[in-house]
């Protein structure tokens, strides 16, 4: 990308750097971006950075040039756009190689991976944060090595290879040791402690954030140790160490109600500790109070998450909009003086126009204000009901999770798990539809894919081991219909994930809801295929031990949306139900 903004034209160097090197205008001009940004002043950021790149292209520094490009990359990352910043990040990457900064080559990957990690592309992020350790590793440079050390082990810990991570992190740990770096050294030490619950040894979890504890202790630092007191419950619940977890969660609720930060967040965890405590105190009530709090405390990071996106959205709207009007403004400073008078004649007629119409638009601006206050008000309404539903089925889901804990008969544990996902699918229908502006249908894309997702983890798959597969070619249903489909979709996922995987291979789901001409009409239709060792149509017939009310379930649910359905046995089973355009248009 050649940017042709004029040097000439800078107005955001002081006086002082007018008559400096140019490599001193180009870092200032990029130290006056970085600024910018953080005091939310984006459009003349930008600016500040297309001079430091357009000053590097005149030039013909590569170095500076990939330099430049970086800084483009970085101002696109911090306004949300993503994909454009990998793109400017892996010019600077070429201009890096070109120029043979290594360094800055192997720190740049690692500006790529962050953006594929917010874009959740975490194979790609993977990828690049191994490209730039390798590079570290031969160059030796160290502090990008450690940097390196600690993103693989995020990723390690991902994927539940704990021993890796934990080799990674005492890398890491024994670096910081040497160097006699205390601060770094413990806040490695505290993710070495996270790491050891993640792998059941608590005791040594435990260890470890005290060792952070009293370390945060000496030196006053408030946070240390309100991190470590969130985090110790984690190693002294498991052991029943009960009474020393409520007073670190007593502290740690006075540590985030004195500093802050991001407190619900905080709240979530602390609950979640109170509420998992009073469990295994047998007092269920108390539990279940504090795990309400946990679910309001996690209501309120969705609702900042959301927030946080529109915001994003909204900054890089407005700053399109701005560099538009600045353009616009610039083209149109020419013609000014000509279009002033044709203006004066214009208003004439305008006015004459204007008093001849005023009444009729006051008539029509008053319906459309009164047909806007009453749509307004419905939309309210529903949202208020769905928002109501969601709530009350999320608390039957947390009564039936609570039950569970009293009972002793696994095939009656399992038979409350599965009522409780039929009830959490229900709920997810009630969530999206107060969570958008449409109240009567569901985007069936998004609501198919957080059902089979959560399915998933509710039966210990994970993502990355498993060919979970969506078309979904009807975008939007209306929620009569969205329903039974749903509740559908959640018996015949449940039952590919209970029974169809257990000889060995790489399980496979693959999910299509369409349309298909029959006659005139576009009916709608809902494929199930697994890859497991399949039955037809008199075997899912038959009663057995399998769950016979799921079956029925189908059934009944097929009945009520008119539908046909089929069995087939086909390198799996592939359950197929066609809706009626008929039943569609009820």
């Amino acid at each position: 990308m050649i940017l042709n903004t004029s040097f000439a034209q800078t107005t955001l160097l002081p006086d002082s750097l007018a008559n400096a090197p140019d490599s001193v205008k180009m870092w200032a001009l990029r130290e006056v971006g970085d600024s910018l940004i953080f005091a939310g002043q984006y459009v003349m950021s930008k600016q500040a950075f297309q001079q430091a790149l357009a000053l590097a292209q005149a030039k013909g520094d590569r170095n500076a040039i990939a330099m430049g490009n970086r800084g483009m990359g970085f101002w696109h990352e911090q306004t949300g756009d993503y994909g454009q910043a990998i793109a400017w990040y892996q010019q600077a990457l070429q201009a890096f190689q070109e120029s043979g900064n290594t360094k800055q080559y192997a720190r740049t990957l690692r500006f790529v991976s962050a953006c594929y990690d917010r874009l959740q592309d975490f194979k790609q992020a993977l990828n690049y944060i191994k490209q730039s350790l390798a590079l570290a590793e031969k160059y030796q440079y160290t502090d990008l090595v450690m940097q390196g050390y600690e993103g693989l082990a995020i990723y390690e810990s991902k994927a539940k290879r704990y021993q890796q991570a934990l080799t990674l992190r005492k890398k890491v740990l024994a670096y910081y040791e040497s160097t006699k770096d205390s601060v770094s050294y413990y806040q490695a030490l505290y993710n070495i402690g996270l790491l050891y619950k993640n792998m059941g040894q608590y005791g040594r979890s435990e260890q470890a954030f005290k060792d952070v504890l009293a370390y945060g202790k000496r030196q006053k630092s408030d946070f240390l140790i309100g991190y470590a007191y969130i985090s110790l419950p984690y190693a002294l619940i498991p052991q029943n160490k009960l009474d020393e977890a409520e007073t670190c969660c007593r502290l740690a609720l006075a540590w985030v109600n004195q500093v802050g930060g991001e407190k619900h967040t905080f709240l979530e965890e602390i609950n979640g500790h109170l509420s998992h405590l009073w469990e295994k105190r047998g007092n269920y009530q108390q539990a279940f109070q504090y795990y309400r709090l946990q679910m309001v405390s996690h209501d309120s990071i969705v609702s900042a998450e959301k927030n946080r996106q529109v915001a994003e959205l909204e900054t890089r709207y407005q700053t399109r909009q701005k560099e538009a009007e600045i353009q616009k403004l610039a083209e149109s400073n020419a013609e000014k003086n000509r279009q002033i008078w044709a203006a004066v004649g214009g208003l004439i007629l305008l006015a004459i126009l204007l008093g001849t119409l005023y009444n009729l638009y006051e008539r029509v601006r008053r319906n459309r204000q009164k047909i806007q206050h009453q749509s307004e008000q419905l939309t309210l309404m529903m949202r208020e009901i769905h928002h109501r539903a969601k709530n009350n089925l999320a608390i039957v889901s947390s009564l039936l999770y609570l039950q569970t804990a009293s009972l002793d008969d696994d095939d009656v544990i399992q038979t409350m798990r599965v009522g409780q996902q039929r009830v959490e699918a229900m709920a997810l229908i009630h969530q999206r539809l107060y969570q958008t502006d449409q109240t009567t249908t569901i985007e069936m894309a998004d609501y198919l894919t957080d059902l089979a997702e959560s399915l998933l983890k509710a039966y210990g798959y994970q993502v990355d081991d498993f060919d979970l597969q969506l078309t979904i070619d009807v975008e939007e249903l209306d929620v009569d219909i969205a329903m039974p489909l749903g509740l559908i979709a959640n018996e015949l996922i449940t039952n590919s994930l209970k029974y169809a995987y257990e000889c060995g291979q790489r399980p496979l789901l693959h999910i299509w809801l369409g349309t298909v001409n029959r006659l005139s009409d576009s009916d709608i239709i809902l494929e199930v295929q697994d890859n497991g060792p399949g039955i037809d149509m008199a075997d899912w017939q038959q009663t057995g031990k399998r769950n016979t009310f799921g079956k029925h379930l189908v059934t009944l649910l097929s009945q009520q949306l008119n539908g046909m359905f089929e069995v087939i046995k086909h390198n799996g089973t592939l359950f197929r139900l066609i809706i009626p355009q008929s039943r569609l248009n009820a």
